[in-house]
């Protein structure tokens, strides 16, 4: 996935819009994703690729500051409840906003490496930004 560092207005996505750029470049990947739209409950993205699994939570930009770190939270936490396979890859996804960065920057790295959690960082242009514990960019 393209690694790119801007972070402008324009990359203020709502929670549908991430979603749609995650399925394009996945699909790009080769991955099958299954996407839950709207308020759906459960899981996401959940994409498979030659018997592997990639599950993503994703949360949309939020109109506040305060609202950010909520979803942010949010989306750990969501996430860690549906980590039940060992073999699969585990991913939160936002859109490309300074403070999204920030919050994962500030998550321990511990933490981090300990679930093997990863940030895709998602922007209006449908480029995709994953990155690991470390903060050093990967492909998918």
């Amino acid at each position: 996935m393209a690694r790119c560092f801007a972070m402008s207005a324009e990359n203020e996505l709502q929670e549908d819009e991430v979603k749609e750029h995650l399925r394009k470049c996945l699909e790009a990947k080769g991955w099958c994703p299954k996407i839950a739209q709207g308020k759906s409950r459960g899981i996401d993205i959940e994409a498979l690729r030659e018997g592997k699994r990639w599950v993503i939570e994703v949360k949309g930009c939020g109109s506040r500051d305060a609202m950010r770190v909520n979803y942010f939270l949010t989306a750990l936490g969501e996430l860690l409840q549906r980590m039940n396979d060992p073999s699969a890859k585990y991913s939160v996804a936002f859109p490309d906003l300074v403070q999204f960065r920030r919050l994962w920057k500030q998550l321990p790295k511990f933490a981090k490496e300990r679930t093997g959690v990863n940030c895709l960082f998602v922007r209006a242009n449908g480029e995709v930004d994953e990155v690991n514990h470390a903060g050093d960019a990967q492909e998918a």
